[in-house]
């Protein structure tokens, strides 16, 4: 099916191919950038986690098809919806691996999207969810793409019943289910209640795309869907732009949603009429409604969805790192992925002739992978033989291949012979095929018509990383040095985001063997005797240890910069961290011990002997160091450390950490980096509260609260911090909230007057007051060529709700990669 009939009862001339003001983000698997399709396309592939070569599995089919169902180019063998559209191809789907990746990876391309500028985000893909709930990172995410004007496209799933997969459950999110031709809907959409105020359905199935290999393919299923509702989504927007309207994703999402043709079947709360979610997608009357309502505030209001706030429970996975996945669409299928019991996260969605059937014995619902590829790969579906694909659009021959890039060939004997490359072949088929048929129907597409192009042949594996053929950057979304994006640019035009984060540190050895290095270098342990007056043992280092580790590193300071130290999240890595360069040092002699020192030497010299004894290292490395212990001592101890404030800077490189969790590297900036000596705090804030009372006659709640009650609720105005607003650190909002964190230990006055409210508000003074909210909003407030942020923390008497509550204004600018606060905080009382 031609992706383009998805735009009946609409001229070309009225809703035209898209503009170059409209940016559109594909989170999928990698794409065949030199595919002919593709030749004058506005795409540019962002650094992202899935930074291998491109190679050949079904995830580089997933995303080269859904890519181009958007930006095919007209006369070429795909005609995409929004050819015209700039476009961002953000691999999070990796091969040869399962195709899943972590809700915390997803919110973090979510993030990179928006902060490239895009009007639209496609996901063609999903994690099975029984509460449809996402992960809290990915909540995040998904609230700032609201906040941020963003609509996100994405697939219900395929496993044929009635179930939840985020991030479409998510109320902010356009979920997208896919129909036959005739528009009933597919045997294996999956429908639910969350859907149908916020889901269409489409055409999904047999949809011709771009295959790797330069030929296409029929694929069915909502991945392939989904792409259509972001291609009119993108077009609706560009028509905004045509009349002269500001561009407004979130009233196209509305109109999309308003416009889809409901269901005639009764009931409506049976399970036919629920498999319909909220209608067909209707272009034209989406179209006019578009052009009717324009894009006024109250469009807005209508449109957006309360967000959730529940923290969400993270689904197992089949992966060995425990990670949550999200699953691409079309990838291998087994029984035990789709066992909601065993594995509720990862598993595959297009499956269009599936079909679900009950496991009386196990209880389980099995998917039988007619039209996917088996995990164990004995399972191989015929795939239909491309289509002649019309002759490249004009002008093609203007844009040359890049010389990174390997050209397009013909499948070798070797490549199409199932048993010597299993995993090289199509995956889905409108009729599928027995097994024994899979080698006969894959050579039969090997030897194309004569005069037609070759049909789609299996993935090659990439010789080194894959530029596109005739594909221009885009006119935006590169390097332009805006502050308010949060990037900053380097030599050569590299985009880097700033990051300001808060976690907690924690290390890793990449290898065994680094690992075991460690353990070689670092000196026996001496334990105390068993017993009084017995004899000293040694044991072994352990470097795990933090103390340990720490001693080993204050004597061998060089040796900082082989650890892998990471930022971490409720013990979930985040980011690796590596300090600056310039302040990097290393010293090439020896170090005096104090055991060669004359007990009756010169006490200047002695101290100066003990200074060497622990050379200096970077201010960063010295501080990850120190930390690892204090976040082992107990919560009242003086050196308690809670959490570590992070700013740096985003690099294009990634680590494997022991786990296999692969994470972006951080480059760490010496200026600003803090620990939350939790104790500190509160015993200095207890201190001010004490001395307040004793300034008014012992009156108020430092005379009449004890202190267990005043640090308790101190401790818990931190933990609300941290735990609530707790987030990646990448946006520019999320910066200022965690600078403003971060603050809060730097400037404890603030935090102490915001819990003495009380003596500012008419009413009983004996009930300290709580942290009630904390928001953030761009701040009107600022310099030229910043980025400003107003963060405002409000107080409540948890006792009377009826008193008024106080709130404290801060403005800071987060242009730099560290954060300053412009003028004073200002108070004011709210209702």
């Amino acid at each position: 099916m031609d992706v383009r009939s998805a735009l009946q009862g609409l001229a070309d001339a009225d809703i035209g191919l898209g503009d170059e003001e409209v940016c559109v983000a594909v989170l999928d698997g990698p794409v065949e950038m030199s595919h002919p399709c593709f030749a004058g396309a506005h795409l540019r592939r962002l650094d992202t986690l899935v930074s291998d070569p491109v190679g050949p599995g079904p995830m580089l089919l997933h995303g080269t098809h859904v890519t181009s169902l958007i930006f095919g180019q007209p006369g070429s063998a795909v005609a995409g919806l929004a050819p015209r559209c700039r476009g961002l191809i953000v691999p999070v789907f990796r091969d040869p691996q399962t195709g899943t990746v972590a809700q915390l990876d997803l919110a973090r391309a979510i993030e990179q999207a928006v902060a490239e500028g895009a009007h639209v985000i496609n996901i063609s893909g999903g994690e099975r969810s029984g509460d449809g709930q996402a992960d809290s990172m990915l909540e995040r995410a998904l609230r700032l793409c609201e906040d941020n004007g963003v609509v996100v496209v994405a697939a219900v799933g395929n496993d044929g019943c009635d179930c939840l997969q985020v991030p479409a459950a998510v109320p902010s999110v356009l979920a997208v289910g896919a129909t036959g031709a005739n528009g009933t809907p597919l045997a294996t959409n999956n429908w639910g209640a969350a859907y149908l105020t916020h889901g269409v359905l489409t055409f999904g199935q047999d949809i011709q795309g771009a295959a790797p290999g330069g030929g296409i393919a029929p694929l069915s299923g909502s991945s392939f869907a989904t792409p259509i509702v972001s291609g009119v989504a993108a077009l609706l927007i560009a028509a905004q732009l045509r009349d002269g309207q500001p561009a407004n994703p979130l009233a196209v999402r509305r109109a999309i949603i308003e416009g889809a043709t409901t269901p005639t079947c009764s009931p409506d709360d049976g399970s036919e009429c629920r498999r319909y979610l909220a209608g067909n997608l209707d272009a034209a009357q989406a179209y006019e409604i578009t052009r009717r309502t324009g894009t006024t505030a109250s469009d807005l209001d209508a449109v957006r969805p309360s967000p959730s706030v529940q923290p969400a429970r993270q689904a197992e996975t089949v992966l060995a790192a425990a990670t949550p996945g999200v699953s691409a669409a079309g990838g291998p299928t087994s029984p035990e992925a789709t066992d909601p019991a065993s594995h509720e996260g990862a598993h595959f969605m297009e499956t269009p002739h599936t079909h679900t059937t009950p496991d009386t014995a196990a209880g389980t619902e099995q998917i039988h992978p007619t039209e996917a590829v088996a995990a164990s790969g004995s399972e191989q579906p015929a795939a239909r033989p491309a289509e002649t694909a019309p002759a490249p659009a004009a002008g093609a021959a203007d844009h040359p291949v890049s010389p990174e890039a390997p050209s397009p060939q013909a499948p070798s004997p070797e490549a199409t012979d199932p048993a010597s490359h299993e995993g090289a072949h199509s995956m889905h088929t409108p009729h599928p095929h027995p097994a024994s048929d899979a080698a006969a129907a894959l050579q039969t597409q090997s030897r194309p018509a004569p005069g037609a192009p070759a049909a789609a042949p299996p993935p090659q594996p990439a010789q080194g990383p894959v530029q596109g053929q005739g594909v221009r950057p885009s006119s935006d979304c590169g390097c332009g040095g805006d502050a308010a994006s949060g990037c900053q640019c380097e030599g050569g035009g590299v985009r880097r985001s700033l990051i300001y984060a808060i976690g907690t540190i924690g290390f890793d050895f990449p290898t065994e063997a680094r690992r075991d290095s460690f353990r070689q270098q670092m000196p026996f342990v001496t334990l105390p005797p068993a017993q009084p007056g017995g004899p000293e043992a040694e044991v072994p280092p352990n470097p795990y240890d933090p103390r340990q580790l720490c001693a080993y590193l204050e004597k061998n300071p060089w040796a900082s910069d082989k650890v892998t130290w990471t930022l971490n999240m409720d013990s979930t890595p985040l980011y690796a961290l590596e300090a600056e360069s310039p302040v990097g040092l290393d010293w090439s002699r020896s170090i005096a011990a104090l055991d060669d020192v004359d007990d009756q030497t010169d006490a200047g010299v002695r101290q100066l002997i003990e200074a060497l004894a622990h050379p200096p290292v970077s201010t960063v490395y010295k501080i990850f160091r120190e930390a690892i212990v204090g976040q082992v001592l107990a919560t009242d101890d003086a050196g308690y450390v809670s959490r570590v404030s992070i700013p740096g800077l985003l690099t294009d490189r990634t680590v494997r950490l022991y786990s296999g969790q692969v994470v972006p590297v951080v480059e760490v900036k010496s200026r600003g980096v803090h620990t939350w000596n939790e104790g500190a705090l509160v015993k200095a804030v207890l201190a001010d509260i004490k001395q307040n009372a004793v300034d008014r006659g012992n009156e108020g709640p430092g005379a009449l609260l004890s202190d267990a009650a005043i640090q308790q609720t101190v401790r818990a105005f931190l933990d609300k911090i941290y735990y609530q607003f707790r987030n990646l650190g990448q946006s520019s909002a999320d910066r200022a909230l965690n600078y403003a964190g971060t603050n809060a230990f730097l400037f404890g006055d603030q935090l102490q007057q915001g819990l003495l409210s009380g003596q500012t508000v008419p009413g009983q003074d004996a009930q300290l007051y709580a942290l009630d909210t904390v928001t953030v909003s761009k701040s009107p407030y600022c310099r030229p060529g910043s980025d400003c942020q107003d963060v405002v923390v409000t107080f409540f008497d948890p006792e009377n709700e009826r008193r008024a509550k106080t709130s404290f204004q801060f403005t800071f600018d987060v242009s730099d990669e560290l954060p300053v606060s412009l003028a004073p905080v200002h108070t004011f009382l709210d209702r």
